[in-house]
């Protein structure tokens, strides 16, 4: 390795909800910046940890420009956007540097540039040139676009979902790109759109067909000349023109080989996207069979209501249910309120606390419910994950916990999935002990939570992530489109 070598590296992640009311602003990204990133993500399990582990070992000179991670919501807002944007392209116009190494999401929309991510690669590629290598990292749930291929030399899909895998990727990516800084590896991209919106619940990749896929895209990957295949199952909560899933090949310098792979997965992912679809339990029922279990913690996994997929965490449905049948040694994680969390911190720990809770962000989540409360615990909110993407500082705002004759209700200040036990834990909390944990979350808290959960309920509520596509009306993404056309 050439030891002036120097690569770019930056984070911008949000996957964007469209049909949110909730905008995201800079602020929601809690961003750093320059050599604050180095010492941040530095040993931590994530794809910029990944980036950095791997260049420092071989000597190569690092950039640090943004890192900026929001929870799911509304599409950033225009000015927000171009200041990320400029952030990178600042580092890049700042020396001469041989890559640009970034960590995206790949369902980001930013107002006026449904493309946000294609932008942002557009603008990389137009001022590096073509023969400096951009490669990035991608969730699962990516909505991949030929404007973003085009730009960039190389793709690294997470292999997992629940993903935990993050890590290893950012591994990947840079490994790739010091072979191609030192002529070892020349890569091409073929790349396959696939007329496919399927609901994420069933994208799990221990079981489902993403399972089949994946398996097929490992036996891809031991063929010569193959460097990484990606499957992306898309984000189906976005009405956007890139809408679908998609296949990314990447191969040393084969095109053709490229192409043809990527078109017998996409393929393949055709042939069973009816297994993508899912019966889910109606809420009354979920709480049913949570209340007859012999032992829990049962883990009710609120699907329309997820942060992670761009619900406020506000909802109530289940919270009502469980009121109302005098169900006792609840947990709930979370519902955002800054309103109630204010109040709760005015009365005290130990202090009463009567008002209504959740439901105030939208009309789709549930109306507030009332709750005559004690105060059990006030914290920061701030707490380092010890499960997926271990060892990052996450901070949903001040926190209060409120004790309703039984169910302990996590109020934060900011929405958040609460995909790692430490945001109980951080409260004072014990979720091993609870017999139900409420959480707001689609799937990724299986990672964490299914070692010691006796069964997890998917429980259809209405909302924002619901997993019934016919809820939303849908105006921008090409037709036909499955499963709302036949294809």
């Amino acid at each position: 390795m050439v030891s002036m070598s120097k690569v770019v590296i930056g984070r911008v992640s949000h996957e964007t909800n469209t049909f949110s009311n909730v905008a995201t602003k800079l602020d929601d990204y809690d961003p750093c910046y320059g050599e604050e990133i180095l010492n941040l993500y530095g040993g931590t399990r994530t794809e910029v940890g990944g980036f950095i582990d791997v260049l420092e070992e071989k000597n190569v000179g690092i950039i640090p420009t943004i890192v900026a991670s929001a929870t799911p919501a509304g599409p950033i807002n225009r000015k927000d956007f171009d200041f990320i944007k400029k952030n990178i392209l600042k580092g890049i116009k700042g020396a001469r540097i041989d890559g640009v190494l970034l960590s995206l999401h790949g369902a980001m929309v930013a107002e006026e540039f449904p493309e946000a991510e294609g932008t942002l690669l557009y603008a990389v590629k137009e001022h590096v040139g073509r023969s400096t290598p951009v490669i990035c990292t991608l969730d699962l749930h990516a909505m991949v676009s030929d404007l973003m291929v085009k730009n960039l030399d190389a793709v690294f899909g997470y292999d997992t979902n629940p993903h935990v895998d993050q890590y290893e990727r950012g591994v990947e990516a840079a490994k790739t790109m010091v072979s191609i800084i030192e002529g070892k590896l020349h890569p091409v991209v073929g790349f396959k759109k696939l007329r496919l919106m399927p609901p994420s619940i069933n994208m799990r990749t221990t079981e489902g067909p993403m399972v089949k896929l994946f398996e097929i895209a490992r036996k891809m990957e031991n063929r010569k000349g193959v460097i990484n295949v990606s499957v992306f199952g898309g984000f189906s909560h976005a009405d956007v023109q890139r809408a679908g899933s998609s296949v990314v090949v990447v191969t040393n310098g084969d095109i053709n080989l490229a192409e043809k792979l990527s078109a017998e997965l996409g393929n393949q992912f055709l042939s069973v996207k009816k297994e993508f679809l899912k019966e889910l339990i109606p809420v009354k029922v979920a709480v049913d069979r949570a209340i007859k279990a012999d032992s829990g913690p049962i883990v009710l996994a609120d699907l329309g209501d997820n942060p992670g997929g761009g619900a406020p965490g506000d909802g109530t449905f289940i919270l009502r249910e469980i009121m109302e049948r005098g169900v006792k040694n609840v947990g709930v994680a979370i519902i955002k309120d800054p309103e109630a969390v204010e109040k709760a911190i005015g009365v005290g720990v130990r202090g009463s606390l009567k008002m209504k809770i959740g439901g105030k962000t939208n009309r789709f989540q549930g109306d507030p419910v009332e709750v005559k409360s004690k105060v059990k615990t006030i914290t920061d909110g701030i707490f380092i994950q010890k499960a997926a993407r271990a060892g990052l500082r996450i901070d949903v705002g001040r926190t209060a916990v409120l004790d309703v004759d039984g169910i302990d209700i996590i109020l934060t200040e900011r929405s958040h999935a609460p995909n790692d036990p430490e945001i109980f834990r951080r409260n004072g909390i014990d979720p091993t002990d609870k017999k139900i944990l409420i959480l707001k979350s689609r799937g990724h808290f299986r990672a964490a939570y299914e070692p010691f959960s006796k069964e997890v309920i998917e429980v259809d509520t209405p909302g924002l992530t619901t997993q019934n596509l016919s809820w939303f009306k849908f105006s921008n993404i090409p037709r036909p489109m499955w499963p709302f056309d036949e294809i």
